[in-house]
């Protein structure tokens, strides 16, 4: 997919606009199998699995300092302007946005391990909950990127503005909870459990701020204040 805003009489610095494009994206992509996979391992409670996930991270570090590099080697050699200059800086942020959304995967995988050192493993009801949570976040990642690829400022408006998964987090907090008042499950596999929950809200989250950026690039609206940006 061609990704510009306008063709440039540089012929080169479209090129090199498109291969930051693609390297945000196949980032994008990697991170967004990543979650798949820490949520896959969080109801399995394989081990195995997890420690792969968890390995994994380091792939998306070099992702992210790769294009980071490359996002200081453009500004510093094209200057880009107006339009060109909001798309690498918005690229610059996606890629920390991706990175973070890394590190939920990791953290979910890392309370797996944790919960299968007690010898424990997540409720059915809990599992599905995760199922739930994951369903949600993993759509609003795609259309995110999606967006991003294609500019698609309407996708992007309505990323920002729905957003399901807040009241869910808040039903399942409230679930889990009983399982500590009741003794079902130790107070500190409950709390890795709720750890683990917590960081595929954010993974929803951040991809919201990706819809954000993409509003940055088009109509050269800073929105974060207005909407709020996960930290």
């Amino acid at each position: 997919m061609t990704f510009a805003t306008k063709q440039h009489t540089v012929k080169r610095f479209d090129m090199e606009i498109q291969q930051l494009v693609n390297l945000v994206l196949e980032m994008g992509r990697a991170v967004e199998l990543q979650v798949t996979r820490a949520v896959e391992v969080f109801r399995s409670g394989d081990v195995e699995a997890a420690r792969e996930v968890i390995a994994g991270d380091q792939a998306v570090n070099r992702w992210d300092m790769e294009i980071d590099r490359n996002c200081v080697r453009l500004l510093s050699r094209r200057q880009p302007m107006s339009t060109d200059l909001r798309l690498v800086m918005a690229l610059n942020k996606a890629v920390n946005d991706l990175e973070r959304i890394g590190d939920e995967a990791k953290a979910i995988a890392e309370k797996t391990l944790s919960i299968r050192a007690r010898g424990h493993r997540p409720q059915e009801g809990i599992s599905l909950d995760m199922e739930r949570l994951a369903t949600i976040a993993d759509q609003r990642v795609q259309h995110a990127l999606d967006s991003f690829a294609r500019l698609d400022v309407d996708q992007a408006w309505t990323l920002v503005r729905a957003d399901a998964s807040d009241q869910m987090f808040e039903d399942i907090m409230r679930s889990l909870s009983t399982y500590a008042l009741d003794g079902e499950l130790a107070v500190a596999t409950v709390i890795d459990m709720a750890l683990a929950l917590k960081a595929l809200k954010r993974v929803s989250e951040r991809a919201g701020n990706l819809a954000e950026y993409v509003i940055y690039i088009v109509e050269g609206q800073d929105i974060r204040h207005k909407l709020g940006l996960a930290e």
